[in-house]
């Protein structure tokens, strides 16, 4: 029997690219490959007979005891099955984990007041199309923690959500990211979008989306440097509009379990919107008051995705309404032209029913 373990980067370095960037060969002739891979996580990789075309492949993936998951996962598989079988395998989700990489490059890498506490925001949500709404969410955000918090702002992402959401109107994930790229491109410097969720082929809970940014900025990154030799974990937050906390304060709507995560753990930070009354639904999350900041609009914007959609389908003008270069992005797609008969006779003013996630009755934008 030979049993061999490697360690491996998360995010820069795949399964897939350990199998495909190691070389050993044992007397029974089976072949992999190896190669200087660094740590934390280890692929171990065992052998238990002489035949190579039927010899069991033994696989796992071990986070070090740092690491509050403790995550093993094995597969077995034999050598004829293909590599991306195998990694689907691994991955539990049918996601291979191949091209992902955590987007980083706009995330403040130093604290400005070491005394402060970083924030990092989070707007999951369909984004099809993203609109001017959703990026002056952030701002708006930014300018309530830096005027009535202790929080200091280092950085936001958009998480559009997969195509497992089946929800009418929503164009295809690899449109709605390469949409939220445009937006944001030009327009910010600490706005990112990370398609983490858009690629998954299940539908993630707003719970574990936000687990996925902790674990990435606070567990692989270990938080954010201090600037006085010292690191600090950041408060990770998901950023919404008001339709989202009415949702919540609605029984059966969420699970209990997702509810005090998010709200407990996370906290998220509300953008009112008309025609919404707030202190109604926060009445019954009294528990949570604490980690819910409502941010008031000055200026009230009503723009929204269902209505860009119903616009679109009725041959009408969207410009200053969403970003010029999503706009153009729309038209070379042709994206939202396929319902224009039902959207004729369709209200301007849509009901807000159609938000959701799953069993999250409302997603956290502006749909």
């Amino acid at each position: 029997m030979l049993d061999r373990s490697y360690n491996f980067l998360p995010s820069s370095t795949s399964v897939r690219s350990c199998l495909r960037h190691r070389t050993f060969v044992t007397r029974a002739g089976l072949r992999h490959r190896q190669g200087a891979i660094a740590p934390p996580y280890t692929l171990s990789t065992s052998s238990h007979n002489t035949r190579c075309d039927k010899s069991p492949l033994s696989s796992a993936i071990r986070l070090p005891a740092s690491h509050s998951s403790h995550f093993v996962k094995k597969v077995n598989c034999t050598l004829t099955q293909t590599r991306s079988t195998a990694l689907q395998a691994l991955t539990g989700d049918g996601d291979t984990m191949d091209e992902y990489h955590f987007p980083e490059s706009r995330l403040k890498k130093k604290m400005d007041d070491p005394e402060k506490t970083p924030l990092l925001l989070i707007a999951c949500g369909s984004f099809s199309p993203i609109t001017f709404l959703h990026l002056r969410m952030f701002v708006m955000a930014a300018d309530y923690a830096k005027h009535n918090t202790d929080y200091e702002m280092v950085g936001g992402y958009l998480s559009p959500v997969s195509d497992a959401y089946k929800k009418q109107g929503l164009a295809p994930a690899e449109h709605r990211v390469a949409m939220c790229q445009l937006a944001i491109d030009k327009a910010s410097n600490w706005l990112m979008v990370d398609s983490w969720e858009a690629e998954k082929k299940d539908y993630t809970a707003t719970a574990k989306v936000l687990d996925h940014f902790d674990h990435e900025i606070n567990v692989v990154r270990k938080g954010i440097d201090c600037g006085n030799g010292t690191r600090k974990q950041v408060k990770i937050s998901l950023l919404a509009g008001a339709d989202l906390i009415q949702t919540m304060s609605t029984p059966g709507v969420w699970s209990e379990k997702d509810l005090d995560h998010i709200l407990g753990r996370y906290g998220t930070f509300i953008i009112e919107r008309s025609g919404t009354d707030i202190d109604e639904a926060l009445a019954s999350l009294q528990n949570y008051r604490e980690n819910i900041h409502v941010i008031q609009q000055l200026i009230q914007n009503d723009v929204s995705s269902t209505k860009i959609r119903l616009f679109l389908r009725r041959g009408m003008s969207v410009q200053y309404l969403i970003p010029a270069p999503v706009v153009e992005y729309i038209e070379q797609n042709r994206l939202y032209r396929d319902d224009a008969r039902s959207a004729s006779n369709a209200s301007i003013h849509p009901p807000d029913s159609d938000k959701g996630k799953a069993k999250e009755a409302s997603s956290a934008e502006p749909s």
